[in-house]
C-alpha cells in the first residue's frame, strides 16, 4: 500500500512539474516546429519579481539619497546577473555546443539572457526551479558585428569633437528666449531660483543630432574613450565618445536622416545652446546630453544607467502592434532602472480620438510610456487648450505575466502630465521649413536652422525632461519617484479638477516643481 501510495505521488509530481513547466513557456512560442526561436530567459533571482515591488521597495528606498540608490541597485543588479549565470551557464554552454540554442546575449538591468533556441531547448529551460519565465522576444534582431564608421563619418565625427573641444561661451548679447520656455516656469526658475540643469546628465534615445554647434556644446563626453576605433574603455563598444548607435554598431551620433531631425529638435529643447543671434531653446540651459541612436532595447538601458544618466528621454512609441507578454519584460526593465535612480520621461504620443492616426481607447499611449513609473506627456496649446492629436489614457496590463495589475475595472491612469508640442523655434535641417507651407525658418545656422512648425507630443516629452533637469541641478538626490510626485503636485490643473484621462495632473511649472525640490534638500 505504501509503495502504491508513492508510485502514485510521484506520477502527481510529474504532471504537476510539466504543467509548472508549460506556464513558464510564452503562449506565443510555436513549439511544435523544430527551427531556432527569438526568446529571453528570465531569472527568477531580481531586484523586482512582480507588480507591486517597485513601490514597496520605493518606500524602502525613499529614505536614502539617489547617489547612494544608484550604486546599491545597480550592484544587486549586476550580482544577481552574475550569480544565475554561474548556475545556468554551464548548461547554456552545452546547449550551445550540440545545437539546442545561439548568439546568447546576457542582461542585467533584468536578470536573464536572449538566444535563439529549438523547443527542445526551451522546455529543458522550463523544467528548472531559477528560470522564471521564457518570453517570445518580439524584439529580437540578426546578430550582426558592429558596422566601424565610414571615412566620411568619421571625418564628420572628428569635426563634431573639434566644435566640442573648443570652449563653449555664453553668448554676449540679450538672450532671447521663446514663448514656451517662459510659460513653463524655466526661465523663472534660472533667474530666481540658479536651477539651470547644472550638472545633470539626460540620455536620448532618438535620430541622433545635427551638427549645429548649438547642440554639440550640450554633449557629454565619455572620458574613456577616444575617436580612433578602439575600444578604449573597454566596455565591448567602439568610439562611444558621445554615446552610441545601437542599430548600426558604432559611435556615430549624428543624425543621417534627409527631411527632418527628430533627434535635434527634442536635444535642443532640453539643452540647446544659443543661435548665433542669441535665440536659446532649452528648458534647461547646462544640463548634458548622452545620445543613443536606435536605443529602445534592454542594451541601452544598460548602458546609460552604467555611465551615469540621471534622466531618459524617449519621444517614441509602439502602438497598434501586439507585444504579447513582452510588455512585462520591459517594464520589469524600466523599474529597474527607477529604482536605481533613472527617471524615465516622453511625449504621450498622437494617436488622440480626433487624430488622422486614431487608436481606440486603451490604446492610445503605448510602450514604454504605458508603464507606471514612466511619465508620459500630453500636449495643448498656448492657450492651453487639448490639442486634438494628443493621445489620451488609460492603460491597461491585465493578462502580462508578472505585472496584470491594471484591469479595465481599474486602469493606470495616463498621460501624467501636460506640456506644449509646438509653436515654437525648433533645430532642424536648413531647408526643412519647405516640407510643409506653415513651416517657417526663423534662424539659419551652422549646420541647421531654427524652424517654426514641427508639432506632436514628441516635443513636449523633452519639457519634461527639461524641468526634472532643473529640479535634478537643484537637489541631486531627489529620487525618480519623488521627483514624480513633485511634478504631479505642482503642476497646474488643467480639464477636469484633478487628475485626469486628458491632461494628467495638469501643465508643468518648472518654478514650482524647482522650489518643492529645494525644500526636500
Amino acid at each position: 500500500m505504501k509503495l502504491h501510495f508513492s508510485f502514485f505521488t510521484w506520477v502527481a509530481l510529474i504532471v504537476c512539474s510539466t504543467v509548472m513547466a508549460s506556464d513558464k513557456i510564452d503562449e506565443a512560442i510555436d513549439l511544435k516546429q523544430q527551427s531556432f526561436v527569438p526568446v529571453f530567459i528570465r531569472m527568477s533571482d531580481q531586484v523586482i519579481e512582480r507588480a507591486g515591488e517597485y513601490e514597496k521597495l520605493c518606500r524602502e528606498h525613499s529614505g536614502n539619497p539617489r547617489a547612494r540608490n544608484h550604486k546599491e541597485v545597480l550592484a544587486q543588479l549586476r550580482g544577481k546577473a552574475d550569480g544565475s549565470w554561474k548556475k545556468i551557464g554551464k548548461t547554456a554552454n552545452a546547449l550551445v555546443q550540440n545545437g539546442g540554442i545561439r548568439s546568447i546575449r546576457r542582461f542585467w538591468i533584468v536578470n536573464g539572457f536572449s538566444c535563439l533556441a529549438k523547443p527542445t531547448a526551451i522546455r529543458k529551460f522550463a523544467k528548472r526551479a531559477d528560470i522564471s519565465f521564457i518570453y517570445f522576444d518580439r524584439f529580437a534582431s540578426p546578430s550582426k558585428k558592429p558596422l566601424p564608421m565610414s571615412g566620411n563619418a568619421m571625418t564628420a565625427m572628428k569635426k563634431v569633437l573639434a566644435t566640442w573641444t573648443k570652449k563653449s561661451t555664453r553668448f554676449s548679447g540679450s538672450l532671447r528666449i521663446p514663448w514656451n520656455v517662459r510659460e513653463i516656469g524655466a526661465q523663472a526658475a534660472w533667474k530666481e531660483e540658479n536651477a539651470t540643469g547644472q550638472g545633470v546628465k539626460v540620455a536620448v534615445i532618438d535620430t541622433g543630432i545635427l551638427s549645429t554647434p548649438s547642440l554639440i556644446h550640450t554633449l557629454a563626453r565619455n572620458p574613456g574613450e577616444e575617436l580612433n576605433g578602439i575600444d578604449d574603455d573597454g566596455n565591448g563598444l567602439i568610439d562611444d565618445l558621445f554615446g552610441y548607435d545601437f542599430i548600426a554598431g558604432n559611435g556615430n551620433i549624428l543624425d543621417s536622416t534627409s527631411t527632418t531631425s527628430h533627434g535635434s529638435s527634442c536635444v535642443g529643447i532640453i539643452a540647446g545652446r544659443p543661435s548665433m543671434s542669441g535665440l536659446q531653446t532649452a528648458i534647461a540651459p547646462d544640463s548634458k546630453i548622452m545620445l543613443l541612436k536606435g536605443g529602445f532595447n534592454l542594451r541601452s538601458l544598460e548602458y546609460l544607467m552604467s555611465n551615469g544618466a540621471d534622466i531618459v528621454s524617449m519621444s517614441f512609441m509602439i502602438v497598434n502592434r501586439d507585444l504579447g507578454q513582452i510588455r512585462g519584460l520591459f517594464r520589469n526593465a524600466f523599474e529597474h532602472l527607477s529604482l536605481g535612480g533613472v527617471l524615465a520621461v516622453g511625449g504621450a504620443g498622437n494617436y488622440g480620438p480626433q487624430s488622422r492616426r486614431a487608436m481606440p481607447t486603451g490604446k492610445q499611449i503605448g510602450l514604454p510610456k504605458d508603464i507606471p513609473c514612466v511619465l508620459a506627456i500630453s500636449g495643448v496649446d498656448r492657450a492651453r487648450i487639448k490639442l486634438p492629436f494628443s493621445s489620451e489614457g488609460p492603460c491597461y496590463w491585465e493578462g502580462v505575466q508578472f505585472f496584470s495589475d491594471y484591469s479595465k475595472q481599474r486602469p493606470l491612469l495616463k498621460p501624467d502630465l501636460t506640456a506644449f508640442p509646438s509653436g515654437y523655434p525648433v533645430w532642424n535641417i536648413s531647408g526643412s521649413h519647405k516640407i510643409r507651407n506653415d513651416w517657417k525658418e526663423v534662424e539659419r545656422s551652422q549646420g541647421g536652422s531654427l524652424i517654426i512648425g514641427p508639432a506632436g507630443n514628441s516635443f513636449s516629452g523633452p519639457h519634461a525632461a527639461g524641468v526634472v533637469a532643473l529640479m535634478l541641478s537643484a537637489n541631486p538626490e531627489l529620487n525618480p519617484w519623488e521627483i514624480s510626485e513633485i511634478l504631479q503636485e505642482t503642476a497646474s490643473d488643467l480639464g477636469p479638477k484633478g487628475v485626469d484621462s486628458k491632461f494628467g495632473a495638469g501643465l508643468i511649472d518648472a518654478l514650482a516643481a524647482v522650489r518643492e525640490a529645494k525644500k526636500r534638500n
